[in-house]
Protein backbone atom coordinates (compact mmCIF):
# COMPACT_ATOMS: atom_id res chain seq x y z
CA UNK A 1 0.00 0.00 0.00
CA UNK A 2 1.14 2.94 -0.73
CA UNK A 3 2.17 5.64 1.23
CA UNK A 4 0.77 9.40 1.04
CA UNK A 5 2.28 12.87 2.25
CA UNK A 6 0.28 15.62 2.99
CA UNK A 7 1.03 18.99 1.70
CA UNK A 8 -0.98 20.93 3.80
CA UNK A 9 0.27 23.28 6.50
CA UNK A 10 1.31 21.96 10.45
CA UNK A 11 -0.31 24.70 12.53
CA UNK A 12 2.25 24.00 15.14
CA UNK A 13 4.73 24.43 12.35
CA UNK A 14 3.49 27.57 11.70
CA UNK A 15 3.19 28.91 14.79
CA UNK A 16 7.11 27.84 15.93
CA UNK A 17 8.13 29.92 12.87
CA UNK A 18 5.67 33.16 14.23
CA UNK A 19 7.58 32.56 17.31
CA UNK A 20 10.62 32.91 15.57
CA UNK A 21 10.52 35.17 13.08
CA UNK A 22 8.84 37.69 16.31
CA UNK A 23 11.38 36.21 18.36
CA UNK A 24 14.17 37.90 15.89
CA UNK A 25 12.02 41.14 15.35
CA UNK A 26 12.64 42.03 19.18
CA UNK A 27 16.78 41.18 18.78
CA UNK A 28 16.58 43.39 16.14
CA UNK A 29 14.25 46.23 17.79
CA UNK A 30 16.82 46.04 21.14
CA UNK A 31 20.01 45.93 19.08
CA UNK A 32 19.58 49.11 17.10
CA UNK A 33 16.86 50.80 19.18
CA UNK A 34 12.87 51.34 18.84
CA UNK A 35 11.61 54.53 17.80
CA UNK A 36 9.51 56.21 20.35
CA UNK A 37 9.01 59.32 18.77
CA UNK A 38 11.50 61.28 20.66
CA UNK A 39 13.74 61.17 18.03
CA UNK A 40 17.30 62.49 19.35
CA UNK A 41 15.75 64.76 22.01
CA UNK A 42 18.16 66.09 24.65
CA UNK A 43 17.87 65.36 28.57
CA UNK A 44 16.85 67.32 31.51
CA UNK A 45 20.41 67.66 32.11
CA UNK A 46 21.28 68.96 28.60
CA UNK A 47 18.33 71.49 28.61
CA UNK A 48 18.01 72.69 32.29
CA UNK A 49 19.62 76.08 33.53
CA UNK A 50 21.81 77.10 36.48
CA UNK A 51 19.57 79.69 38.00
CA UNK A 52 20.82 82.05 41.05
CA UNK A 53 18.86 83.73 43.44
CA UNK A 54 21.35 86.73 43.88
CA UNK A 55 18.84 88.80 46.16
CA UNK A 56 15.80 88.20 48.53
CA UNK A 57 14.21 85.80 50.33
CA UNK A 58 11.81 82.86 48.61
CA UNK A 59 8.08 83.65 48.12
CA UNK A 60 5.86 81.58 50.03
CA UNK A 61 2.97 79.22 47.89
CA UNK A 62 0.42 81.29 46.54
CA UNK A 63 -3.15 79.89 45.42
CA UNK A 64 -5.56 82.77 45.53
CA UNK A 65 -5.14 86.07 44.48
CA UNK A 66 -7.29 87.72 46.64
CA UNK A 67 -5.54 86.53 49.39
CA UNK A 68 -1.52 86.53 48.42
CA UNK A 69 0.77 86.42 51.58
CA UNK A 70 3.16 87.91 49.16
CA UNK A 71 1.72 91.07 48.19
CA UNK A 72 3.87 93.88 48.15
CA UNK A 73 6.44 92.00 49.18
CA UNK A 74 9.81 91.91 47.60
CA UNK A 75 10.34 89.72 44.64
CA UNK A 76 13.73 87.59 44.29
CA UNK A 77 15.82 88.61 42.20
CA UNK A 78 17.17 85.70 39.64
CA UNK A 79 19.36 85.61 37.23
CA UNK A 80 20.01 82.45 35.04
CA UNK A 81 20.27 82.03 31.14
CA UNK A 82 18.20 81.34 28.08
CA UNK A 83 17.98 77.95 25.98
CA UNK A 84 21.36 79.76 23.88
CA UNK A 85 23.21 80.92 27.41
CA UNK A 86 22.44 84.08 26.68
CA UNK A 87 21.87 85.90 30.00
CA UNK A 88 18.21 86.78 31.77
CA UNK A 89 17.27 88.54 35.33
CA UNK A 90 13.81 88.69 36.63
CA UNK A 91 12.83 90.24 39.63
CA UNK A 92 14.66 93.85 38.80
CA UNK A 93 12.54 96.18 36.23
CA UNK A 94 10.36 98.62 36.79
CA UNK A 95 7.55 97.11 35.55
CA UNK A 96 7.70 92.99 35.18
CA UNK A 97 5.34 90.15 34.13
CA UNK A 98 6.25 86.55 34.39
CA UNK A 99 4.82 83.30 33.27
CA UNK A 100 6.10 80.27 34.64
CA UNK A 101 5.37 77.51 31.98
CA UNK A 102 6.03 73.77 31.59
CA UNK A 103 5.75 72.24 28.04
CA UNK A 104 3.86 69.19 28.57
CA UNK A 105 1.14 71.39 30.46
CA UNK A 106 -1.88 71.21 28.67
CA UNK A 107 -2.91 74.46 30.17
CA UNK A 108 -0.21 76.48 29.05
CA UNK A 109 -0.07 74.75 25.29
CA UNK A 110 -3.22 76.56 25.07
CA UNK A 111 -2.03 79.70 26.77
CA UNK A 112 1.58 80.12 24.89
CA UNK A 113 -0.29 80.46 21.30
CA UNK A 114 -2.90 83.06 22.83
CA UNK A 115 -0.18 85.09 24.41
CA UNK A 116 2.08 85.22 21.36
CA UNK A 117 -1.22 86.64 19.40
CA UNK A 118 -1.66 89.25 21.90
CA UNK A 119 1.95 90.25 22.07
CA UNK A 120 2.04 90.46 18.03
CA UNK A 121 -1.30 92.70 18.62
CA UNK A 122 0.53 95.18 20.53
CA UNK A 123 -1.15 94.06 23.84
CA UNK A 124 2.26 94.51 25.82
CA UNK A 125 2.36 97.94 27.26
CA UNK A 126 5.49 100.48 26.69
CA UNK A 127 7.54 100.12 30.01
CA UNK A 128 6.44 96.57 30.99
CA UNK A 129 9.11 93.88 30.65
CA UNK A 130 7.55 89.95 29.56
CA UNK A 131 9.78 87.15 30.67
CA UNK A 132 8.39 83.61 30.66
CA UNK A 133 10.08 80.81 33.26
CA UNK A 134 10.70 77.25 31.34
CA UNK A 135 10.14 74.84 34.30
CA UNK A 136 8.92 72.01 35.30
CA UNK A 137 11.32 69.87 33.32
CA UNK A 138 10.74 66.42 32.58
CA UNK A 139 11.71 64.46 29.49
CA UNK A 140 9.26 61.43 29.75
CA UNK A 141 6.60 63.67 29.57
CA UNK A 142 4.75 65.17 25.73
CA UNK A 143 6.28 68.05 23.83
CA UNK A 144 9.66 67.76 24.42
CA UNK A 145 12.20 69.89 24.39
CA UNK A 146 10.78 72.99 25.52
CA UNK A 147 13.22 75.43 23.31
CA UNK A 148 11.02 73.41 20.20
CA UNK A 149 7.65 74.48 21.87
CA UNK A 150 8.49 77.95 22.57
CA UNK A 151 9.87 78.40 18.90
CA UNK A 152 7.54 76.41 16.71
CA UNK A 153 4.93 79.02 18.70
CA UNK A 154 6.66 81.95 17.67
CA UNK A 155 7.49 82.93 21.30
CA UNK A 156 10.48 85.56 20.76
CA UNK A 157 10.51 87.65 24.20
CA UNK A 158 13.08 86.48 27.07
CA UNK A 159 12.94 82.85 28.35
CA UNK A 160 14.63 82.18 31.63
CA UNK A 161 15.12 78.00 32.16
CA UNK A 162 14.76 76.72 35.27
CA UNK A 163 16.89 73.71 36.77
CA UNK A 164 16.03 70.06 37.50
CA UNK A 165 14.81 71.40 41.32
CA UNK A 166 12.96 74.36 40.21
CA UNK A 167 14.68 76.87 41.95
CA UNK A 168 12.86 79.70 40.25
CA UNK A 169 9.33 77.82 40.98
CA UNK A 170 10.14 77.34 44.49
CA UNK A 171 11.56 81.30 44.85
CA UNK A 172 8.49 82.45 43.65
CA UNK A 173 5.75 80.07 45.12
CA UNK A 174 4.60 78.41 42.14
CA UNK A 175 2.01 76.22 42.49
CA UNK A 176 0.76 75.84 38.96
CA UNK A 177 1.50 75.82 35.55
CA UNK A 178 0.78 78.99 34.33
CA UNK A 179 1.66 80.86 36.56
CA UNK A 180 1.57 84.40 36.16
CA UNK A 181 3.24 87.15 38.11
CA UNK A 182 2.95 91.06 38.32
CA UNK A 183 5.93 93.31 39.63
CA UNK A 184 6.66 96.67 39.90
CA UNK A 185 9.24 98.24 41.27
CA UNK A 186 10.25 94.58 42.73
CA UNK A 187 7.68 93.87 44.84
CA UNK A 188 4.70 91.64 44.02
CA UNK A 189 1.82 93.32 42.50
CA UNK A 190 -0.07 90.16 42.47
CA UNK A 191 -0.09 85.95 41.47
CA UNK A 192 -2.15 84.43 39.53
CA UNK A 193 -2.12 80.32 38.84
CA UNK A 194 -3.48 78.81 36.00
CA UNK A 195 -4.26 79.87 32.28
CA UNK A 196 -6.08 83.92 32.32
CA UNK A 197 -7.73 84.91 29.69
CA UNK A 198 -5.37 87.66 27.47
CA UNK A 199 -7.94 90.28 28.11
CA UNK A 200 -7.12 89.97 31.89
CA UNK A 201 -3.63 89.73 31.21
CA UNK A 202 -4.10 92.93 29.35
CA UNK A 203 -5.49 94.33 32.47
CA UNK A 204 -2.65 93.51 34.61
CA UNK A 205 -0.20 94.53 32.28
CA UNK A 206 -1.82 97.90 31.66
CA UNK A 207 -2.37 98.68 35.72
CA UNK A 208 1.34 97.92 35.72
CA UNK A 209 2.00 100.35 33.30
CA UNK A 210 0.37 103.29 35.05
CA UNK A 211 1.39 102.79 38.41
Amino acid sequence: MATTTSTSANPRRILLYVGIALGAALLLFAAFGLDDGRGDAPAVAEVAGSPEVVEGEPLPPGDEPADDPALDAPAPVVEGEDFDGNPVTIGDADAELIVFMASWCPACQAELPEMVEWLEAGGLPDGVELTSVATSLTDDRPNWPPQDWFEREGYEHPIIVDDAEGTIANAYGMTATPYWVALRDGQVQGRFPGQLPMEQVQQIAETLAAQ
